[in-house]
Order: structure tokens, then sequence, then C-alpha cells
């Protein structure tokens, strides 16, 4: 091993040097358990899918906005992607111009899927329309 990486190589225990080997350890917090809260009791009682979409749909303008952000890398290329519909967890997008029949465009799609959950923060799947 050279000298020069040996000299620059941090290890896991140099925070320890110089630490008495009985100092006491940092005491541990308790967490004391709650009862979970309810949500408020509403009159219509939202199933899993429905509250999904409703979620989603809330979500819109997150989406857009990951689109807007996207659009420049597509148009450098010649190509655009476009917000078409969403429906529950599918995000239905029009691939334009150079992206129409490119051998990458599943790459894309993947990209923008990527993008799309990062923004919204839940699993979204996007789907490529004509």
């Amino acid at each position: 091993m050279p000298e020069q990486s040996r000299a620059t190589r941090i290890t896991l225990f140099d925070g320890l040097r110089g630490r008495s080997p009985l100092a006491s350890p940092r005491p541990v917090p308790t967490i004391v358990p709650t009862a979970p809260e309810q949500p408020p009791e509403t009159e219509e009682a939202l199933d899993g899918p429905t509250l999904r979409a409703a979620l989603i749909a809330r979500r819109r303008p997150l989406i857009e906005a990951a689109l807007e952000t996207i659009r420049p890398n597509l148009n450098r290329d010649g190509g655009d992607c476009q917000l078409v519909k969403i429906e529950g967890d599918a995000v239905f997008v029009r691939l334009t111009g150079a992206c129409v029949g490119c051998q990458l465009a599943s790459v894309t799609v993947a990209g923008v899927r990527q993008r799309l959950v990062e923004a919204v923060g839940m699993p979204l799947r996007v789907i490529p329309v004509e």
C-alpha cells in the first residue's frame, strides 16, 4: 500500500480515539406509546383505491411540475413529454418529437416514472400513449 494512501485512510475507529474505554454510554430515551389518532368520521367511507385516486388527483400539480423539469432535457434531444391524464395510480403520458419510434423510449419512460415517484412520494405507473 503506498505511503500516501495509508496517511489519508480513515477508519471507523478514528472517532473513538481518546475516548475512555470505561466511559458510560449515553442514556437511552424512553418512548411512551400513545394511542393512534383516529381520522375524523366522514359520511362517505373511502376505500383504498378511491382514497389513492383522490391523493393522486391532489398531486396533479406536483406531477406537472416534475414533467416541466424533465422537458428541457427531452427538448435538447428533439423530443417532448406531455401529461395526458391521471387515472388512479396510472399516469398517461404522450412522447412526441424524436421520442416517437426511438429505441430508448422505454428508458425515457422509466426515467419519467422515477422523477414522478420522487416528486409525488408514492408509487406510480407511467403508461405511454400515442
